[in-house]
């Protein structure tokens, strides 16, 4: 069971599972589930999170994605667990990117872009 692989973090309805053995170090995928009567379903959101970053600001993580998914209390953590190793793991055939790779890209893009932004900053202060 992937469960016992990834040994997601349980925090209330949201899961915290590292994302370091899959090639993205740093990072974690924060999964919050509710479950909706009207769709007989729960309701998915999950967020990437670099754990390098304290503070809990805009910056510090990024949504991926809100979907239903199907399951009971006893397997929606297995579901979930499910959903995050194919992100992970699963490249697309066209581009040979995972899931997770495009927004691990903008994440650090934007990033580097606030941190260049604070040294100009920075330099403008000292400077006058």
């Amino acid at each position: 069971m992937l469960k016992e692989m990834m040994k997601p973090k349980c925090k209330g309805q949201t899961v915290e599972i590292n994302l370091s053995n899959w090639g993205y170090k740093g990072y974690v995928a924060e999964c919050a589930y509710y479950f909706d009567k009207k769709k007989d379903k729960y309701s998915l959101s999950m967020w990437l999170r670099n754990t390098d970053i304290e503070d809990r600001m805009r910056l510090s993580s990024k949504k991926v994605d809100t979907q239903y998914i199907s399951g009971t209390k006893d397997t929606i953590i297995e579901n979930i667990c499910r959903i995050v190793y194919q992100a992970a793991n699963v490249a697309d055939m066209e581009t040979d990117k995972k899931y997770f790779d495009r927004f691990v890209e903008r994440y650090e893009y934007e990033l580097a872009c606030f941190e260049r932004g604070n040294e100009l900053f920075e330099q403008e202060r000292l400077a006058g």
